[in-house]
């Protein structure tokens, strides 16, 4: 028998629930809100699916390994060198390529219990071992206890900012302080997979991109605010040593054709960015007026979604069920380590008002 590693062997893996359609089917539903993703329910950017459909044309050739033509629009829209770019399949492709780029045996991966869920599932499967410190009583990342925790393994720190699922936000002085306490040798990833949002609701929010500290890396996505999550298309900013360390293990051909293409065409289309980024914002601000209203207790967010705390997992499941028999689906946050929590992604303004009422009939059948 074919002995399978220990760290393989105990991985748990992503245990997709039932299919929408039979749900849907299920429950008869006639209206229906997809809220568990934080995905962008406006649709792919018009910009990118322009330039997807010309590129299909030339799918019999390899792509560009090097990506030069991306590379080179996100190095112009970020201010840097091409040099200091690298792209992959989704964001968490660049993570995962972290640990083939910079880890050795015996270093470890220290992060905030309650943060991005990937994050331990790639470090379990390149066995890294994962130190975590406990997120603040606002569900932020607890920056004083992870550059107490930074020792002679540790390295690399993750932070998600702002912090998937929570919402939570690192400030810009808060950042800026943390990176200097931590040792130049110890890298530091930040995880902006929801920039474009948080830059339109906080002016506090840091742009690490343009703090030049060679010890920090930043990752970007295209799968949120550009609206194609399933073409997967993610970068990387850093400086050229570590980009060039990233790149040497990327997948030769990664990513695609099409995917390069897509995030060509999304870069660039500002229309598109523009009315995606306003309707969150406002959105957002309504769902605080309603869940206020309405007394559930909510986590100030400065991403696409939401984080109510319900205190604790039988409440949770309940609402959960509850909502998805009214065609609201949303997600449980157990498998992040926060069962007693939710999370509702910012949709089009017609399912938040379906997502805002069937949480008003809800309300009632949570226990106190």
């Amino acid at each position: 028998m074919v002995r399978i590693p220990e760290n393989i062997e105990n991985l748990k893996s992503y245990k997709p629930g039932k299919p929408i359609d039979q749900i849907i089917e299920e429950f008869g539903l006639k209206e229906t809100a997809i809220l568990w993703n934080n995905e962008n329910n406006f649709g792919p950017s018009p910009l990118a699916m322009e330039y997807l459909q010309k590129s299909m044309a030339n799918s019999h050739l390899y792509p560009d390994p090097a990506c030069l033509e991306l590379r080179g629009l996100i190095a112009k829209k970020n201010q840097v060198l091409i040099g200091n770019v690298a792209v992959g399949n989704g964001s968490e492709s660049l993570f995962n390529n972290l640990f083939n780029s910079f880890f050795e045996v015996g270093d470890e991966l220290l992060t905030c219990a309650g943060t991005f869920v990937a994050v331990y599932i790639w470090a379990q499967a390149n066995k890294v071992k994962v130190n975590t410190v406990p997120l603040t009583s606002t569900y932020n990342f607890d920056l004083d206890a992870l550059a107490k925790r930074v020792d002679k393994k540790t390295k690399a720190i993750y932070l998600s900012n702002p912090n998937n699922p929570t919402g939570a936000m690192i400030s810009g002085e808060e950042m800026v302080n943390f990176i200097k306490k931590i040792p130049p040798e110890v890298i530091i990833v930040v995880d902006e997979a929801y920039y474009e949002y948080a830059v339109d609701l906080s002016p506090d929010y840091p742009d690490t991109t343009a703090y030049r500290y060679d010890n920090v890396i930043t990752l970007r996505t295209f799968s949120k605010a550009y609206g194609i999550a399933a073409i997967r298309i993610g970068y990387a900013i850093a400086s050229e040593r570590m980009i060039d360390a990233l790149m040497k293990v990327k997948l030769t051909f990664e990513p695609s054709n099409v995917a390069q293409a897509a995030g060509i065409g999304a870069i660039q289309d500002e229309k598109y960015l523009r009315n995606t980024v306003e309707n969150n914002t406002h959105e957002l601000h309504y769902y605080y007026r309603e869940l206020h209203k309405l007394g559930y207790n909510f986590i100030p967010s400065y991403a696409n979604f939401v984080m109510l705390d319900l205190g604790n997992p039988e409440s949770v499941q309940i609402l959960f069920e509850e909502l998805m028999k009214r065609g609201v689906f949303v997600r449980v946050l157990r498998a992040f380590g926060l069962p007693h929590c939710l999370r509702i992604t910012v949709g089009l303004p017609e399912e938040n008002r379906l997502c805002l009422k069937a949480l008003a009939e809800c309300k009632s059948l949570i226990p106190a």
